[in-house]
C-alpha cells in the first residue's frame, strides 16, 4: 500500500513528515529513502512502526495520519500520484471501465466550465481535473439514459472529489499546516506518477494432485496442465490417468470437469442463471419486519438472483452496473499496480488482470421493487471452498436486514452443494461484524497458505484478515427438494 510514495519520483527525501489525530500533533520525523527517521528513536522506521511510536498503533492507518509540514497526508499524496498519471490509447484499450467491453463509448471531460459527454465506437480517455482520466462507459452500464451536455461525474471521480475536498477542511490537515487556496501538492513535487495498491500474489503450483509447478505447452502429454472450468484447480494430465480421474488423449473441446461433483454444480449453476430472479417467500422476510416495522402486507417485491459477468446479457449487464455502482459507493477502488486499473469492474463483471482470472465469479444481488440493494460476489472451488471476496449494500438500506437475507440465500446455495467452508477477506472496520454477528473466524496462517495453494485464484487483500466459517448442513424438508435441479427456498 502507498509504496510508491517512498519510491524514486515519490515524496523527496527530506520532507519533514509528523503523526496527527483528533488535530493534535505527536512523534515526527523525516523521509529518508524507503523510510521514517523517527526523532524519538533516530532510527529509520516505516509508517506503521511511525504509528506505533506516537502511540496509536491501534488506527492501522497510517497512510492516513502522517502529514507532511504543508499539510498533506501520505495517502493524499498517493492519490495525487494517481492525479499525475496519463493514459494512452493503447492502455485505455477503447473499453468500457465497468464491463471491459467494446463498443459505443460515453468519455467525459471534465474541464473548468462544465463536463461534456461524447459518444463515438471507440474514443480515447480525456484528461481530467481530478483524478485519473476519467474512464470510459457504454451509457447503460453508467446508468444514462441520454447523453447530456450538463455537469455529471461517474461514481468514481465523484468520490475522490468529494475525498479531495474533505482533505482541504480536515483538522489534522489545518493543524500540520495546510492552508486554503493553496496548491500543497505542487510545493511538495513537480509532480508523481504511477500507483498504488495490489492483490497479493499466491504461489503457483501448477498440478493440485502431485503439488509439481513444472508444465508442457509444447505438445500434448503427461506434463500438460488441465484445468476445471468449477473449481478452477489445475492438473497434469499424466496424474488424473494415474489417480483414475480422467484418461485424456486430448484437451476436450468445451467445458471440462475434474469430478462429477464440479459438473453437478456447474450445472446447478447454469440453471440458477437461467431461471432469474426469484420471489422471495414471506417467512424469509421477517427481518425486515421486525427492523422496518413494516405491514404483514406492505407489498414489496423482494427477490434474489444469481447473476454470471463474464456470460452475461445486455439486461444483466444493467443490473450488474448497479453492482459496481454499490461497491465503489462503500469502498475505494481496489486498484491493480501495474496496469492503474480499479479492480471492482473486472470482478463484476468477469474479467481477467495480468493472470488473475475472474471469470468464475458469480455475482449473489438482491432486489428491492427491481432495484439492487445488496450485491456479493461469490466462487465455489469445488465442495471444500467457496469465497465471498466482495459485499456491500447501498446507503439508505444499511442496517435494516437487507444484506441478512442476501447472506442467508447465498449460505442456502452452498449448503446445498454440500460446500463445507465459506472464507473471504475482511477490512479491519469490517472484521468485528463477520466475527461476533456472522461466526466467522480468522483462518490460521498455515491453513491460509494451503487453501491458497490449492486454489490458486482465491482472492486475498493487502492488510485485510482471511476469515472462514464452516457451512451448515444442507436441511432436506422433503424429497422433492432433495430431487431438485435448482435449491428450493
Amino acid at each position: 500500500m502507498h509504496k510508491l510514495v517512498f519510491d524514486d519520483g515519490g515524496l523527496p527525501d527530506g520532507t519533514k513528515l509528523a503523526y496527527y489525530a483528533h488535530g493534535e500533533k505527536f512523534y515526527a520525523g523525516i523521509k529518508i529513502g524507503s523510510g521514517i527517521l523517527c526523532h524519538c528513536c533516530d532510527l529509520l522506521v516505516s509508517p506503521s512502526q511511525f504509528e506505533a511510536h506516537a502511540g496509536w498503533a491501534s488506527h492501522r492507518k497510517p497512510y492516513m495520519y502522517i502529514y507532511t509540514s504543508n499539510g498533506v497526508s501520505l495517502h493524499e499524496f498517493t492519490v495525487s500520484v494517481l492525479k499525475g498519471g496519463k493514459r494512452s490509447i493503447k492502455e485505455s484499450d477503447g473499453r468500457c471501465i465497468v464491463c471491459a467491453r467494446g463498443g459505443e463509448l460515453v468519455f467525459v471531460m471534465h474541464a473548468q466550465g462544465p463536463s461534456t459527454k461524447i459518444r463515438a465506437p471507440i474514443l480515447t480517455l480525456i484528461d481530467t481535473t481530478f483524478l485519473l482520466e476519467c474512464p470510459s462507459y457504454h451509457a447503460e452500464c453508467a446508468s444514462l439514459s441520454s447523453v447530456r451536455c450538463n455537469k455529471w461525474y461517474c461514481t468514481y471521480c465523484e468520490k475522490m472529489i468529494r475525498r479531495e475536498r474533505h482533505a482541504e477542511r480536515s483538522v489534522n490537515a489545518v493543524a500540520a499546516g495546510r492552508v486554503h487556496g493553496d496548491d500543497p501538492i505542487a510545493q511538495l513535487t513537480g509532480g508523481a506518477t504511477s500507483m498504488v495498491q495490489d492483490l497479493e500474489e499466491a504461489e503457483v503450483i501448477a498440478c493440485i494432485i502431485c503439488r509439481c509447478h513444472d508444465f508442457s505447452t509444447s505438445s500434448f502429454g503427461p506434463r500438460t496442465v488441465i484445468v476445471c472450468d468449477q473449481c478452477e484447480k489445475e492438473h497434469h494430465v499424466g496424474c488424473l490417468k494415474e489417480c483414475g480421474m480422467d484418461d485424456l488423449k486430448e484437451l476436450p473441446e468445451g467445458k471440462w470437469f475434474c469430478s462429477a461433483d464440479c459438473k453437478w454444480i456447474h450445472s446447478i449453476l447454469q440453471n440458477l442463471l437461467n431461471a432469474g430472479a426469484e420471489e422471495l417467500p414471506d417467512s424469509s422476510l421477517d427481518i425486515l419486519k421486525k427492523k422496518n416495522n413494516m405491514a404483514a402486507d406492505a407489498g414489496i417485491d423482494v427477490r434474489w438472483r444469481l447473476l454470471r459477468g463474464k456470460d452475461s446479457s445486455r439486461e444483466d449487464r444493467a443490473l450488474l452496473s448497479q453492482v459496481v455502482a454499490i461497491f465503489h459507493e462503500c469502498f475505494d477502488p481496489i486498484i491493480d499496480s501495474e496496469t492503474g486499473n480499479d479492480l471492482i469492474p473486472p470482478m463484476v463483471y468477469g474479467g481477467n488482470i495480468r493472470g488473475q482470472d475472474f471469470g468464475g465469479l458469480y455475482c449473489a444481488i438482491l432486489t428491492v421493487n427491481s432495484i439492487v440493494v445488496s450485491a456479493g460476489i461469490i466462487r465455489i472451488f469445488g465442495q471444500d471452498i467457496a469465497e465471498f471476496p466482495l459485499a456491500a449494500t447501498r446507503t439508505g438500506y444499511q442496517g435494516k436486514g437487507y444484506f441478512q437475507i442476501l447472506y442467508d440465500c447465498i449460505v442456502k446455495l452452498l449448503a446445498f452443494f454440500h460446500v463445507k467452508t465459506l472464507v473471504l477477506p475482511a477490512a479491519d472496520n469490517a472484521k468485528p461484524m463477520w466475527t461476533n454477528k456472522f461466526g466467522f473466524k480468522e483462518i490460521p496462517e498455515v491453513q491460509l497458505e494451503n487453501y491458497k495453494q490449492t486454489c490458486l485464484q482465491m482472492i486475498t487483500f493487502d492488510r485485510t484478515s482471511m476469515l472462514q466459517k464452516p457451512v451448515p448442513n444442507c436441511r432436506i424438508i422433503n424429497q422433492e427438494q432433495a430431487d431438485s435441479d435448482v435449491p428450493l427456498q
